[in-house]
């Protein structure tokens, strides 16, 4: 069985969804394995009711939630229950030969989250490469626009003579900027294990045909036009574009540009990553949480 066999096979025995994505090491190659411990398959489902959902998946498989996550899921708001990621995890869910971690989201906030980047923490997972097993039209076209968007933030970082690796680096590496898991549990060559390992996939979906662009010999060189590069600035997400304009950002200081928009997925990222890892425990409890923490960390000290 495929991984997204294995996927679709986890999802058939619960709730319907709209949309399933397969991501992550689980799913695709990376350049070195990380640690030496089993490998969780990691899947998104998107949901039309968050709490109807997760009503339904509790009589389906109660052992899916640890009881913190059932007094969690069961008794607060929507607000709460979804919290600043509008996604709850489920990690360490056994299926036959697999072990998945999984996230259920709603529809609404998983299209707001790719066109707005009010939430990165959704978007900046959909900058990698993602495993559809299901979805449907409009969900593609957020994905699509949402990377369109992270390649030109991904090129406004890069030296104006460029690479098609140092791109894809950079794209992939725009969700782990401030990422607080990345100072204590993930392995600090991440970002170059994806790139590496997935480079074939990143490059088809990313072909780098952009008027910003100007190929250079046939080695895959470019040389970025930032003019033409900032024209396409008008085209971002709004919640980037109105922090920019509350920075009194000059668009043609590119310097000023680049610093503004770091500062942006800087604290973005930094906020979102601190609250995912207190809605894992709310979600999963101490038990499982502790676990998959200590998994991590030990993948951050074995050797790359």
């Amino acid at each position: 069985m495929d991984k997204k066999e294995a996927i679709e096979n986890f999802a058939s025995s619960r709730p319907a969804a709209r949309a399933i994505y397969g991501y992550g090491s689980g799913v695709f190659k990376q350049a070195k394995r990380e640690g030496t411990g089993k490998i969780l398959t990691d899947a998104i489902f998107v949901v039309d009711d968050l709490r109807v959902w997760h009503r339904d998946n509790m009589l389906l498989h109660p052992s899916d939630y640890s009881l913190l996550g059932k007094i969690h899921l069961s008794q607060r708001s929507i607000k709460k229950i979804k919290g600043l990621n509008k996604i709850n995890y489920f990690s360490e869910i056994r299926d036959g030969e697999y072990t998945f971690k999984y996230g259920v989201t709603e529809i609404g906030d998983f299209i707001e989250s790719l066109e707005t980047w009010d939430n990165l923490f959704m978007a900046g997972r959909f900058h990698k490469p993602v495993m559809e097993v299901s979805s449907e039209e409009k969900i593609r076209e957020s994905i699509a626009y949402n990377r369109k968007c992270a390649l030109i933030i991904a090129c406004l970082f890069c030296d104006k003579y460029t690479t098609r690796k140092e791109i894809f680096n950079k794209l992939c590496g725009l969700s782990y900027v401030g990422d607080a898991r990345m100072a204590i549990a993930e392995n600090p060559h991440k970002v170059e294990n994806i790139v590496e390992g997935s480079f074939d996939i990143i490059a088809k979906i990313y072909p780098l045909e952009n008027d910003f662009l100007i190929p250079i010999g046939p080695s895959g060189t470019f040389l970025i036009d930032y003019d033409k590069l900032i024209n396409h600035f008008n085209e971002l997400p709004v919640s980037l574009l109105e922090y920019l304009y509350k920075k009194n950002t000059n668009f043609d200081d590119i310097e000023m540009l680049r610093i503004n928009v770091f500062d942006y997925f800087l604290m973005k990222n930094k906020q979102e990553s601190r609250v995912q890892i207190i809605e894992g425990i709310k979600t999963n409890g101490i038990v499982r949480s502790v676990p998959y923490a200590l998994a991590k960390v030990r993948k951050r000290f074995s050797k790359r």
